[in-house]
């Protein structure tokens, strides 16, 4: 998640983390997780994006590449 979301709205998971009664540093680590989590499942999106795009490609051949008889 971009840094505009995690400071400027209410996303549940940031809203849960900084109010909930932890130490500064089991904030830091909770907050550090989320991150890593974000940027996980960021990563798995680009991966099924990328496959999408290729079978699309694969399937959806220009015209002129098809023979006509």
């Amino acid at each position: 998640m971009n840094q505009l979301n995690e400071n400027t709205s209410n996303t549940d998971p940031y809203a849960r983390i900084l109010s909930a009664p932890m130490s500064a540093r089991e904030r830091e680590l909770a907050l550090s997780s989320l991150r890593n989590a974000e940027r996980i499942v960021d990563g798995c999106a680009w991966v099924v994006n990328g496959i999408r795009g290729l079978i699309a490609r694969v399937f959806d051949k220009p015209a002129s590449l098809k023979h006509s008889h």
